[in-house]
């Protein structure tokens, strides 16, 4: 994991800074989507870097940058985003709703979610890394292919042949308490 830690500090430059103010300021984040995958050892390096944050404490995270929110609306999507330094590669998000046949799914951290991220270090400061069962389920919910340049369905079979401690039963749980057996149960059983 050390030479993935290099490669990705190196990437995404704004990353060490990003999380070191928001350690400092004592602002509970993880990281979540493709980096917090790439981390724990799927091979696509990501181009950005999404910092999942609990709801109510996103206001305290762009008071701290000194940046504004805005809401990001797709087709599928809704969700709260800023961008410390400006830059669309560091991604301060909450308030996930994903709505996909007829459908929304809320995805904001919960208390469960909290306790199951997973703690490691990059330059000696702490990084918190979404659990990857939680990560693949958005990923799940989403599935955004190639056209609009992400690989989500692709990031979930390659991530499940290599990482042999998913924990099937708290994503079946989660897929339960989203409602979500018909969109994505498949997926994975």
């Amino acid at each position: 994991m050390e030479v993935r830690k290099k490669i990705f500090i190196n990437k995404l430059h704004l990353f060490g800074p990003t999380i070191r103010s928001l350690n400092e300021a004592e602002i509970d984040w993880m990281l979540a989507g493709s980096g917090c995958l790439y981390l724990l050892g799927n091979d696509r390096i990501p181009d950005d870097a999404d910092i999942f944050l609990k709801d109510n404490i996103h206001d305290a995270a762009d008071e701290l940058f000194k940046i504004k929110s805005f809401i990001y609306k797709s087709d599928v999507e809704s969700v709260r985003n800023s961008n410390p330094e400006g830059s669309h590669d560091m991604q301060l998000t909450s308030h996930l709703k994903i709505n996909v046949g007829g459908k929304e799914y809320g995805l904001s951290i919960t208390d469960e979610m909290m306790k199951k991220r997973i703690k490691t270090e990059i330059d000696g400061e702490p990084v918190w890394l979404l659990a990857p069962e939680d990560v693949l389920i958005v990923k799940a919910l989403l599935q955004r292919g190639s056209e609009v340049g992400k690989s989500d369905l692709e990031d979930i079979q390659n991530f499940m042949k290599i990482y042999p401690n998913i924990d099937k039963d708290y994503i079946r749980s989660r897929i339960t308490s989203l409602g979500a057996n018909q969109r994505i149960g498949e997926i994975f059983f």
